[in-house]
């Protein structure tokens, strides 16, 4: 049997008892296993500094009067152990919760059957992906940066300061490793080559092989994806080879006591690595006041760990956590309660972490920590250099992003078989939304029995539409945002969106709408704050994110939807609630709450390249605007978009057909009862940086055709259709578009208030 140590309760000593006495009313138990022998032996250590700083906590008292109880057992790092150990942690020991099980395949082994139990799985020391799904696993929850977002950091650097590199990487040839090894080539999008890529076995004693293999390949930069035990190995062997690449390391093993010491500093040289927490020894990050009380705790509670080891430190922070956690369930010690304060940390920032990086979870967010800042190894200490980095892109989190990313020409010809004759599929958006009701407007309109018909598909959105059009079979078109498909482009997300993509006509703008307690004044004030952008296949998710990165502004994401999230911000669980549809939002129309208001979003020069200025009046929420007046704002552009079809293709002829009867019938859709956002569609209003449908510009051409030598701008607003026969009166701007009257009067209103200052 595995040796039991029992922290709290016996101050750390080892005991070989069958199991522990049951839980008395004043303790809080606590499970845990860790690799004591093993292969991953190094980090023993983690789970022996947690018991310390429980044994502390209960030497001041406990938690809210309770103490803290930690039975610990050794997997040796092999997760059939790691199976056996916890189910007799839950069933045996009867633990409220298990804390910081150490690996990758380990907490895989043991995910399911606690989620089972709904049993909390607090902190997982992986830095896997699989501790973030929430829906699917709502017990588990991560600790560690994932090494998908290590990896693209290393990314981020190389392709900043290195872009002409040759890679090799040496990898753990498991879950772990080939993350890592994913979020490498996610992270360098094909800019740069990978020459050689070495997996190795945990149970190979040495990686010869390997580094020869590599050396070989004439890679000049080498990564290692490893534990402890093979970084070692890899460091003292490229030196014996007298190979020196630029050399990275994974933050799981660039502890200076358990690798670089036994690698031997002198090779160390140079090495660097990505880190969130500070080194044990590293007094001046610290601050004297953090640093002389984490010397006083390993000293006094353990003395034969070095403060030198990386991993002590990691304990540290997930004891400290812990504690937290504990501390905020008060009374309510429900594995329900628990699991909930685990999901409400809010902006905290543990002593020896590095400064700016800070833990925030939510129900939809599982992973505390998604920053880490580079450093490098030199004369004897690692040091710390350029920004706080984030692995993780906001876009990355949506699914259908990702799909737009691997998306191939070859599924074109498996969709053209699916053709139906005058029939026109269009993707719009979520149940209630601008785009539905504009899809059912123009299925209520076009729709003219066998000669066409139109098919309104509900979706979650433009992100989901883009994919949509891509990839599902029979849809043909759909509403989309003008920024959503600036930011796949400008983000990489997919190949030549430019030439794939084309749009038909822009058809009207969507507001910008913050919703927030009187207590945020402007957006400035979400710098740090926790704010709902909608699910991440949605509209407002795409241009939320897009928005924030160009005024440099930083919150903290939530993904749920806007209407579903009003009893969160009541509560004081999130700090905003950012909605994008077109005014007047039914559900935010009928909000009446004095501690609530509209938050303004100002014209900034940021912010104009992609977006225009509007304005939400109290006409529209007479709830959240004093009567007569306004909140300034800004608007993106909806198109209609759709693949980019040959022109001798049947699909081509099924949207040359859509654009004919829609544009004829636009005066029709510009009245009562269609939405009225159809007053804002502008046919001949360019979208910049994209290609117009062949057939929409044909089609604009003969009935619409510019007097020459005018323009058009994005900006211009709703042209009311006229007869096919004749051309309309060319308007000045401001005649013909509200939102641009609107934004004379914006700009008239500004001059004049910086004139009177």
């Amino acid at each position: 049997m595995a040796a039991l140590v029992v922290a709290a309760m016996a101050g750390s000593a080892i005991s070989n008892q069958a199991h522990a006495a049951p839980p008395g009313p004043n303790e809080i138990r606590i499970g845990n296993t860790a690799p004591y022998t093993g292969p991953a032996s190094a980090y023993g250590v983690i789970a022996k500094v947690i018991a310390a700083y429980l044994d502390k906590i209960n030497a001041e008292g406990g938690i809210n009067g309770r103490k803290v109880s930690m039975i610990t057992y050794d997997d040796a790092y092999e997760p059939t152990k790691t199976m056996e150990m916890t189910r007799k942690l839950v069933e045996d020991d009867q633990v409220l919760l298990t804390l910081g099980t150490i690996g990758t395949n380990t907490n895989a082994a043991i995910q399911p059957y606690l989620n089972s139990k709904k049993v909390p799985q607090l902190f997982a020391l992986s830095g896997a992906a699989a501790w973030d799904q929430p829906r699917e696993f709502p017990w588990t929850i991560g600790f560690l940066p994932t090494y998908t977002a290590e990896a693209q950091i290393f990314a981020q650097y190389l392709l900043e300061n290195h872009p002409r590199s040759r890679i090799a990487v040496l990898y753990q040839d498991d879950g772990m490793g080939k993350e890592y090894l994913k979020g490498l080539k996610d992270g360098l999008g094909g800019k740069m080559p990978i020459v050689s890529e070495a997996p190795y076995k945990v149970t190979d004693t040495n990686i010869d092989a390997q580094m020869a293999k590599m050396k070989a390949s004439g890679a000049d930069v080498l990564i290692e994806f490893t534990t402890p035990k093979f970084a070692v190995m890899a460091i003292r062997r490229s030196a014996e080879l007298g190979w020196k690449p630029l050399q990275f390391a994974a933050s799981i093993s660039n502890s200076y006591s358990a690798v670089i010491q036994p690698a031997g500093p002198q090779n160390a040289e140079g090495l660097l690595s990505a880190a969130y927490r500070l080194e044990g020894e590293d007094s001046a990050a610290a601050g004297d006041a953090v640093f002389r009380e984490w010397s006083a705790f390993m000293q006094r509670y353990v003395p034969s760990v070095s403060k030198t080891n990386g991993q002590a430190v990691l304990g540290y922070l997930v004891g400290r956590l812990t504690v937290e956690v504990l501390k905020n369930c008060g009374d309510d010690l429900s594995r329900e309660n628990i699991m909930k304060q685990a999901r409400l940390l809010k902006g905290i920032q543990l002593p020896m972490m590095v400064q700016g990086i800070l833990i925030n979870t939510s129900p939809s967010d599982h992973a505390p920590i998604e920053q880490m800042r580079m450093m490098r190894f030199t004369n004897g200490q690692w040091q710390h250099f350029g920004p706080v980095r984030s692995g993780i892109d906001p876009g990355a989190v949506s699914d259908s992003f990702k799909t737009i990313f691997k998306y191939g020409t070859a599924t074109k010809r498996d969709l053209a078989n699916q053709l139906n004759a005058n029939t026109v599929s269009l993707m719009t958006g979520s149940f209630g939304s601008t785009y539905a009701q504009v899809g059912a407007d123009l299925a209520s309109v076009l729709d003219s029995g066998t000669s066409l018909r139109i098919l309104p598909v509900m979706g979650r959105g433009s992100v989901q539409a883009v994919s949509d059009i891509l990839l599902l079979r029979g849809v043909d078109a759909g509403i989309v945002r003008k920024d959503t498909l600036s930011y796949l482009d400008r983000k990489d997300f997919a190949k030549d969106i430019r030439n794939q993509f084309v749009y038909v006509a822009k058809m009207f703008n969507e507001e910008m709408h913050v919703l927030a307690p009187r207590t945020i004044t402007s957006m400035r004030d979400l710098d740090g704050k926790t704010v709902v952008v909608d699910l991440p296949d949605s509209s407002t998710f795409v241009t939320a994110i897009n928005v924030f990165e160009r005024l440099g502004i930083r919150p903290h994401l939530i993904y749920q939807e806007p209407r579903l999230a009003l009893d969160m911000l009541r509560k004081g669980e999130v700090d905003a609630i950012v909605a994008i549809e077109g005014k007047p939002l039914q559900w935010l129309n009928q909000i009446n709450d004095r501690n609530l208001h509209l938050v303004p979003v100002e014209y900034a020069k940021q912010v104009q390249e992609e977006y225009l200025p509007s304005k939400l009046s109290s006409a529209d929420y007479p709830g959240l605007v004093p009567e007569g007046g306004f909140v300034e704002t800004i608007a993106a552009e909806a198109v209609l978009a759709s693949y980019n079809w040959a022109p001798n293709s049947d699909r081509y002829r099924r949207l040359a057909l859509l654009v004919d009867t829609m544009f004829d019938k636009v005066s029709q859709l510009q009245r009562p009862p269609f939405h009225p956002k159809w007053k804002e569609m502008a046919p001949r209003a360019t979208v910049s940086g994209w290609t117009r449908f062949k057939a929409a510009q044909e089609w604009l051409d003969r009935n619409m055709p510019l007097p020459p030598g005018s323009a058009v701008s994005a900006a211009s607003g709703a042209v009311p259709a006229p007869a096919p026969v004749a051309a309309p009166t060319a308007l000045a701007p401001q005649d013909r578009d509200p939102l641009y009257r609107e934004f004379l009067e914006w700009r008239a209103n500004r001059a004049k208030a910086s004139s009177n200052r």
